[in-house]
């Protein structure tokens, strides 16, 4: 049983919203290129420094 909301159910809300999420990227590719690029370089970061500190608590 699907529950509707103004006579559209859960599944077709859920494409939609992914339509739109796909047409937004498609009209601002480079903004979303740019997050992107942006949470892997801080994604890197963390990762670096954390490793880092893991190195240090065990040689000292």
């Amino acid at each position: 049983m699907q529950h509707k909301r103004n006579g559209v159910s859960a599944t077709q809300r859920a494409r939609a919203a992914l339509r739109r999420l796909a047409r937004w990227g498609f009209r601002r590719r480079r903004i979303a290129a740019d997050h992107l690029l942006r949470g892997v370089c801080s994604g890197i970061g963390t990762a670096a420094v954390g490793l880092a500190v893991v190195w240090f608590q065990s040689h000292h």
